[in-house]
């Protein structure tokens, strides 16, 4: 009776195990795959922009908006006297108005830049005088004549004209790198040709040494006397050149309270980046 009841449970523990491997294998089979590792990553792309940064500031270091105004200052003729003839001719007496700092600029981007400084033409200068009740105003046709002249007999002058006028009053330009000696700058007059005036000039992107590409805008106002005008024209005689000459700085004096003009400054981008487009 033992020995049956033994080989019973001998049965059953066999009948158990047989049925677990069956119940495992099964599962198996059921989810279609067998235990592995599984990894999982999520991921996104960035394309960064290149710096587009040209920086316009004054002389302060202020970022200056769009139609600003720059005062050069006051500027009266040379209290020099009229020059010595040598040779038949004479030297204008010339006075100039210190250099003013109109605008640093410097390129903080990332690509190169051609910058373009247009100045005003010289004939587009504008003169302003007094109106009737002494305010200062745009000069009109009537403020003008033909040219200047002296009635030795009674005194009167003949008007000059605007041309006249701008050969004795006018502005200078100079563009510099940063760092130029305000003594070593070469001025570039309205309409002078080979001045780096209206022409383009590359402003280097900024380099991995973060030295930024900076220049100088300076501007002054001269006052050159006719002398030399007024010499060759009265026949070498320097006593009537004196007069005329004096003279017409004199009705300037008298009548011009100021003149001016317009610039334009623009950048366009001069490079790309990357260098090479390796689009396939």
């Amino acid at each position: 009776m033992e020995n049956r009841q033994r080989s019973i449970r001998k049965l059953l523990w066999r009948i158990t195990a047989v049925l677990a491997i069956l119940a495992v294998v099964s599962i198996c089979f059921v989810s279609g795959t067998f235990a592995r590792y599984v990894s999982n990553r999520s991921g996104s792309t960035v394309t960064e922009v290149a710096k587009w940064d040209i920086d316009f500031t004054d002389g302060s270091d202020a970022v200056v908006e769009n139609n600003f105004t720059v005062t050069v200052g006051k500027l009266s003729p040379s209290m020099a006297n009229f020059p010595t003839p040598e040779n038949n001719t004479v030297e204008n007496r010339v006075k100039s108005s210190g250099a003013v700092l109109v605008l640093k600029i410097e390129n903080k981007g990332d690509v190169d830049a051609t910058l373009t400084i247009t100045p005003p033409e010289k004939n587009s200068l504008i003169f302003y005088g007094y109106g009737a009740d002494g305010k200062v105003v745009e000069t009109t046709d009537e403020s003008w004549g033909s040219g200047f002249a002296i009635d030795k007999e009674d005194g009167k002058v003949t008007k000059p004209s605007p041309e006249e006028a701008r050969e004795v009053i006018t502005m200078q330009f100079a563009l510099v790198p940063k760092n130029t000696d305000v003594a070593d700058i070469k001025w570039s007059s309205l309409g002078q040709e080979g001045s780096n005036l209206g022409t383009s000039l590359t402003l280097k992107a900024k380099p991995e040494s973060g030295e930024t590409s900076v220049y100088y805008f300076y501007v002054r106002s001269v006052w050159t006397s006719r002398d030399q005008h007024y010499y060759q024209q009265n026949q070498q005689n320097q006593t009537t050149a004196e007069e005329m000459s004096d003279g017409l700085d004199t009705w300037l004096g008298e009548n011009i309270a100021k003149l001016g003009g317009e610039f334009t400054f623009a950048a366009i981008q001069a490079s790309e980046w990357p260098a090479e487009d390796n689009t396939p």
